[in-house]
């Protein structure tokens, strides 16, 4: 007797360096330029250039953690998306880390992302991005052998409602929507790592 195997059907995520244009359609990348300079606060004039609010959007109490991010599998099990908040992640230190992003279809009703529309992002050392809300993605990976830490806003009801679930599973829970991507489009993502 011949043991089943079962075949994955793999869809290989494109990986791009990270660029204030490529990534505009998930959200905004953040890096040592100042975003909307000019802004007016008449102290340190000369020695401080001054940008204007981040538009960033959550829901009840904002937070502000890190997350020592290590190696895993290239493969992307669970993408999410937030309705009610955009959500900032920003690398410490001198490491890139990759963010696998899909863009946002609320409009269409949509309960999947259009794979052909996620890409992987290697965001540069000290850089972040601050996705739009509805943008699909997945945690931040990190992909050169060295662990990142990243620094993270989002909305306590979003960190916690993932750290009350009791296993890795599908979420409909406050403003998260995580789904196993294989299980409900029958594709594998993969970052070419």
């Amino acid at each position: 007797m011949q043991a089943a195997t079962l075949e994955k059907d793999y869809v290989d995520v494109p990986l791009v360096d990270a660029t204030p244009e490529n990534t505009a359609p998930y959200g905004l990348m953040i890096g040592d330029q100042v975003h909307k300079p000019g802004l007016s606060i008449p102290f340190y004039k000369g020695s401080v250039e001054e940008g204007e609010n981040l538009d960033f959007v959550y829901n009840e109490h904002a937070v502000v953690r890190t997350a020592r991010i290590s190696r895993r599998s290239p493969e992307i099990t669970w993408l999410e998306r937030h309705v009610r908040m955009t959500q900032l992640f920003v690398g410490l230190g001198s490491v890139p880390f990759a963010m696998v992003l899909g863009k946002p279809n609320l409009e269409s009703g949509a309960k999947v992302p259009e794979l052909e529309e996620v890409m992987a992002f290697r965001i540069p050392p000290g850089h972040g991005i601050m996705i739009h809300r509805g943008t699909w993605h997945d945690f931040p990976m990190a992909f050169e052998g060295q662990p990142v830490t990243v620094l993270t806003m989002n909305s306590e009801e979003v960190v916690k409602a993932l750290a009350e679930a009791k296993e890795p599973a599908d979420m409909d829970t406050g403003d998260v929507y995580k789904i196993d991507i294989a299980k409900h489009t029958g594709k594998t993502l993969r970052v070419p790592f």
